[in-house]
């Protein structure tokens, strides 16, 4: 019976990472580490982005560590296919920023250069949370057919 909690058990690992990795530096300037949190908040005020989906998108990221709860309280109360496919959904949404993030972080030529450490730890946990809701569909998928 170990087989349907493995699936459940990494992705709430990945799902951790994720939120640890989004408190994490993600973008630097000078002396001054900034979070994804801060970074986004900065870039609110500011009015960096005119694009109207962009900036609802960077509203939306201080969501993360809820939904990360969402999931895993999913998880705890046995909806195991409803809480995979909302950690799948936040995994590739979060792990796609991340990546974007960890692409641009060996370019340090401006004033604002972004850190790695948030971004790869995001994305490593994306992808490790997307893996657990992956494996929790072919054992529930698995469980349902016998």
């Amino acid at each position: 019976m170990r087989g349907p909690r493995i699936g459940p058990a990494v992705a709430t690992l990945g799902l951790a990472l994720v939120v640890l990795g989004t408190f994490l530096p993600w973008f630097s300037s000078g002396s001054v580490s900034r979070s994804s949190y801060a970074a986004a908040g900065l870039a609110d005020r500011l009015a960096l982005l005119e694009d109207p989906v962009a900036g609802t998108a960077l509203r939306a990221w201080i969501a993360v560590p809820a939904l990360t709860a969402v999931c895993v309280v999913l998880f705890v109360c046995g909806l195991a296919r409803t809480a995979a496919t909302l950690t799948a959904l936040l995994a590739i949404t979060g792990g796609t920023i991340a990546l974007l993030a960890t692409v641009q972080a060996g370019e340090s030529s401006s004033v604002v250069a972004v850190s790695a450490s948030g971004p790869v730890t995001t994305l490593c946990g994306s992808a490790l949370a997307l893996a657990g809701a992956l494996g929790t569909f072919v054992t529930a998928r698995a469980g349902r057919t016998r």
